[in-house]
């Protein structure tokens, strides 16, 4: 059984890993034995989540990148930076995006529209093809998408679409990449209270409550970031190793 979930001697590199879930997905892949390469723009975040790694028992060891998604070249420079610090590279998290605005299609300020699909979008474009140039013995990639992918929300139509936009991706890159032992898959997380909703939202730890009630999810509580990591985990391990091409639902619904 724990083969299955085994990646010693696998080496990840993670996006947006300074806090929230992709904190979280970091932190679980270095417990389960892969050497992590922590990126985000923000170099004191990413270094405080390589430093609480390494300062714990996990197996794997972490340094930090400090990587800005929407650029070519820093997702060029945090591939080589994982094959010049681990030798290798397997295991590749497009997870970095987001968008704090909200407002209907018609009144979005154009800039804005273009700053959602490239840090959404386009940056799972630039990550696949930087990762794939150093996956010499297959790999696995897995594209942080949102359930915003597949459903609509009023005011969020820009993210909506960037996030649609990465759902097909994954399923196209999939097929193309299947040739060389790469498998593709995209998670779609619920509502998962991080810092950043919080502050995106004005919300404090009791406005929650109510939310649940609202949502009247099936499992009976909001999302952690550890149970989107605990799927990324699934997904890159021996055990989804028959598993491509799939948008999963991580939402406590259906």
């Amino acid at each position: 059984m724990k083969e299955l979930f085994d990646l010693t001697g696998k080496v990840a590199v993670v996006t947006g890993a300074g806090r929230g879930i992709g904190e979280g997905i970091a932190t679980l892949l270095a417990e389960a034995g892969a050497d992590v390469v922590c990126a985000a723009r923000s170099t004191e975040q990413i270094e405080e989540t390589a430093r609480a790694i390494n300062a714990s028992n996990s197996a794997g060891r972490a340094v930090a990148q400090r990587t800005d998604v929407s650029r070519e070249e820093d997702m060029e420079a945090l591939a080589q930076r994982a094959v010049d610090e681990f030798g290798r590279l397997d295991i590749w998290i497009n997870n970095a995006g987001g968008s704090l605005v909200s407002a209907p299609l018609v009144d979005l300020d154009p800039a804005e529209w273009d700053k959602t699909l490239s840090v959404n979008l386009t940056s799972v474009f630039w990550g696949v093809r930087a990762a794939v140039k150093h996956m010499h013995h297959g790999g696995a990639i897995v594209n942080t998408s949102s359930l915003a992918g597949q459903d609509p929300f009023p005011g969020s139509g820009h993210y909506s679409a960037a996030k649609a936009g990465v759902n097909m991706l994954t399923r196209t890159l999939a097929h193309e990449l299947g040739p060389k032992k790469i498998r593709v898959n995209a998670i779609l997380p619920g509502f998962v209270p991080t810092e950043t909703v919080k502050g995106a939202l004005n919300m404090r730890d009791e406005d929650f409550g109510p939310l649940l009630e609202q949502l009247n999810l099936p499992a009976g509580r909001l999302g952690t970031p550890r149970d989107i990591a605990a799927c990324v985990l699934y997904l890159v391990g021996a055990s989804g190793e028959w598993v491509t091409g799939q948008c999963l639902r991580v939402a406590g619904t259906v």
